[in-house]
């Protein structure tokens, strides 16, 4: 593993969470109190920093803009809350067999968090699913948080668990299906939320290649449309059309 520190890794996770959620007041509050932290974390990595600067202008004005943050919204529900090809934010919604995995996946993911001392949600905060790519990507900056205060601590032992942790955690879940997401066609045609969620993937595989981790990508796919059979007549004995 490279020599970066975790603490300069987690504002950037931290970030990449706070923007792939809903925009709420909470949201906009914490990225600009945030933003500050992942710009500076990400100025030793050119890579991560090519695929964070096309829109941390945007984001900037967006955010201070309250009929663009609006729009912003409206545009986040329009694209992963509704219609017809809704882009889906969840992990076990990816994936040829996940109508069988889907159980088993969350049992796994819920088994990370409670390791590892993640808790969802607060007083009076209404928890996400914790699926939900922004809860992976906040859990994924704890891990990183957690790793410094024991690196901190020269306690040997504790970051050995902390990054097989992450490393599984990556290869079980966040880096399975973060790319999936950019490539789904409401995300690509909306300016704002491909170039997030481009810096979410490469966020997410410099980490990959950082910590030596292979992962299986796994695409979206259409669940198959069940037809019921239209038979031409009531009797018995009658062929379907």
């Amino acid at each position: 593993m490279s020599k970066i520190k975790e603490i300069e890794i987690a504002p950037a996770f931290i970030m990449a969470s706070l923007l792939s959620s809903y925009p709420d007041e909470d949201v906009v509050a914490n990225v600009s109190i945030i933003l500050e932290d992942a710009e500076m974390s990400l100025r030793g990595n050119s890579t991560l920093r090519q695929s964070f600067e096309p829109f941390v202008k945007n984001v900037k004005h967006v955010f201070n803009d309250r009929i663009a943050l609006e729009d912003l919204r409206s545009e986040y529900i329009d694209i992963f809350d509704r219609g017809r090809h809704v882009t889906s934010l969840y992990e076990t919604e990816y994936g040829r067999e996940r109508a069988m995995v889907k159980g088993p996946q969350l049992v796994d993911i819920a088994g990370f968090y409670r390791s590892f001392g993640f808790e969802m949600g607060g007083d009076g905060v209404a928890a996400e699913m914790l699926d939900h790519v922004s809860v992976e990507l906040s859990f994924y900056a704890l891990l990183c948080l957690k790793y410094n205060a024991l690196e901190e601590l020269k306690d040997q032992e504790g970051m050995e668990i902390v990054i097989d942790g992450r490393k599984k955690f990556l290869q079980a879940h966040l880096g399975r299906f973060i790319g999936a997401i950019g490539d789904r066609p409401g995300v690509q045609e909306s300016p704002y939320f491909s170039s997030v969620f481009q810096f979410c993937k490469v966020l997410v595989m410099n980490e990959c290649e950082r910590l030596e981790v292979e992962v299986e990508p796994e695409g979206w796919l259409s669940p198959p449309v069940v037809v019921d059979e239209i038979s031409c007549g009531g009797s018995v004995g009658i062929t379907p059309c």
